[in-house]
């Protein structure tokens, strides 16, 4: 007699419950008038943005060695398929030597899985007196860890003033090792992923809401007969 009505038990639950599919990408089964499972997306196409500025500094060598101090951001997408990362780069360098000092801008990017960058700088130089140079150039970088091991190449205008017979003691051929401290990081999903998330809570919310009014209500009803 225990086994048959544990048997009817079993044939009235899997009758009130009944699988409806899922949307597509997902592994969860949905059962109508049941607890609802949240999806679980499990694809390659959800991506994670990272936003990050710090400080640099480095050393120039050429025929003449600066150091360097500045600012650089960062806007990186970390993806298994098609990682890339942006860099905006903002610094001075100073020849001890000569008394000269230059101020840089530049942009780099890195594509992929190869810690190769590619980018271009321009810049002005002064040695506080007369002189003074801008120049603009390509450049080629390794990074690794923190390290941006840089090449570059600067196309200088006109360096001689009037009266002057010297030129500027500007590297035209460089190579810079500069080490990054990120100050400041932020981490975001792409906007496909973030209305998942979105979705995901909102529903989890309205399940605890419906939990509730359901607990009191039979609280209410447990009151009443009593």
């Amino acid at each position: 007699m225990k086994t048959l009505l544990i048997w009817l038990m079993l044939l009235s639950f899997t009758a009130n419950a009944q699988p409806v599919s899922n949307f597509a990408g997902t592994k969860t089964l949905i059962f109508s008038d049941a607890v609802i499972a949240q999806p679980v997306l499990f694809n390659g196409h959800r991506k994670l943005f990272q936003r990050n500025t710090g400080m640099i500094i480095g050393v120039q060598r050429g025929k003449y060695t600066s150091i360097e101090l500045g600012g650089e951001a960062h806007w990186r997408k970390i993806s298994l398929l098609k990682p890339h990362i942006i860099g905006a780069t903002a610094n001075l360098s100073y020849n001890l030597g000569n008394n000269v000092l230059g101020y840089h801008a530049g942009i780099w990017k890195k594509q992929g899985h190869i810690n190769l960058t590619y980018g271009a700088d321009v810049s002005y130089f002064t040695d506080f007196n007369n002189r003074q140079s801008f120049g603009i150039g390509p450049s080629v970088g390794f990074r690794f860890f923190g390290l941006h091991l840089v090449n570059g190449f600067t196309f200088l205008t006109n360096n001689y003033s009037k009266g002057e017979v010297a030129p500027l003691p500007v590297n035209t051929f460089y190579m810079s090792l500069r080490y990054y401290f990120p100050v400041k990081n932020e981490f975001t999903w792409d906007r496909q992923t973030m209305k998942k998330k979105r979705a995901r809570k909102k529903e989890r919310l309205r399940r605890k809401e419906k939990n509730q009014n359901e607990h009191t209500k039979k609280w209410n009803i447990f009151g009443a007969t009593l």
